[in-house]
């Protein structure tokens, strides 16, 4: 008996541990409703099918009742089957909405977002924590300061971001979205010292541009996945980069990562703390369970008090902007 038992322990021993798994992202600015939206929205919508990243990033996003355009990430995220997180500096009673958007085909279990200095911009950031394989996620989408001056202004904006990271966090992060500004530029270093840009660190020195030199851009490369501690960039690319029938998806193009946990990060939760699925217009979503935990207390007293979780087309909650600048 006792050597069976050690035969079976020296055989537990030479098992390899099983990769840890992955998580694949696309951010892309959506260019709001310019051009041919829904000739544009066509395009996007049969690339990120095809793709099924397990996230989507966008930027742009426009919601304008006068004209009749419904939230465009809610219409992305209708088409594709995914609960969509959007967080603008206006308000749901407002026709014209402006903003960024989260869009994942995984449990959302928390949302939150806070606006950037200075506050008269629209800038803000955007977090929904997800649980991707057993596992909790941090996405947090941006778009920073535009003008090719602006570094003094970006450099603040990413100093409020990751003081909300540090309010919010408990839970491995990426951040993606539009900097405009390349992965290098002081304004965004302290982020890359703690994140690297995940596309730069697969590609370095590449000449790669994410705007759409046809479309009038001076080529640079500003739109970004930096992968958090315990992430590794595994894969990158640019697409939706080329017209489609003579159709040009953006003008920026997007930017698609596979990033892989490293063992022991991210720890699956010891019972995941399930929320409801995402529920579609109209329909009547399910009570939010109270979930039991081991080792994510964290994340589930977030899922047991949030109230917008995972609903198509919810806004995420604000963190008041006081709590977060002022430490």
């Amino acid at each position: 008996m006792r050597r069976l038992l050690l035969l079976l322990l020296a055989g537990c021993a030479a098992t390899p541990h099983a990769p840890a798994p992955t998580v694949d992202i696309v951010t892309l600015n959506l260019w709001n409703d310019e051009a041919d939206w829904p000739a544009r929205l066509a395009v996007i919508t049969d690339t990120l099918a095809a793709l099924r990243p397990d996230v989507i990033v966008l930027q742009e996003v426009l919601q304008d009742s006068a004209k009749g355009l419904a939230n465009q990430a809610e219409t992305l995220g209708d088409r594709l089957g995914y609960a969509v997180v959007f967080a603008s500096v206006d308000g749901p009673e407002r026709a014209k909405r402006y903003g960024n958007a989260i869009l994942s085909r995984h449990p959302v279990l928390d949302t939150s977002w806070v606006r950037l200095r200075p506050l008269t911009d629209y800038r803000v950031a955007a977090r929904a924590r997800l649980e991707v394989d057993g596992r909790p996620l941090d996405v947090v989408a941006t778009h920073l300061h535009h003008t090719m001056e602006g570094d003094s202004v970006r450099a603040v904006q990413v100093a409020d971001l990751l003081a909300f990271l540090d309010r919010t966090g408990g839970a491995p992060w990426l951040v993606a979205g539009d900097f405009n500004a390349p992965a290098d530029a002081p304004a965004l270093a302290r982020l890359a010292a703690l994140a690297p840009d995940a596309f730069g660190a697969l590609h370095p020195g590449a000449d790669a541009s994410t705007l759409v030199e046809a479309l009038g851009h001076t080529p640079r490369r500003i739109d970004h996945v930096f992968a958090g501690p315990g992430l590794t960039s595994e894969a990158s690319r640019l697409v939706l980069a080329e017209p489609v029938g003579g159709v040009q998806p953006s003008d920026h193009r997007g930017v698609w990562v596979r990033l892989r946990w490293q063992q022991g990060a991210g720890r699956a939760l010891g019972r995941p703390c399930r929320v409801s699925p995402p529920r579609r217009r109209g329909g009547a979503g399910r009570p939010h369970p109270a979930p039991s935990c081991s080792d994510a207390a964290v994340c589930c007293a977030e899922a047991t008090t949030a109230s917008l979780v995972g609903m198509r087309g919810a806004s995420a909650r604000q963190v008041p902007f006081e709590s977060i600048t002022s430490r």
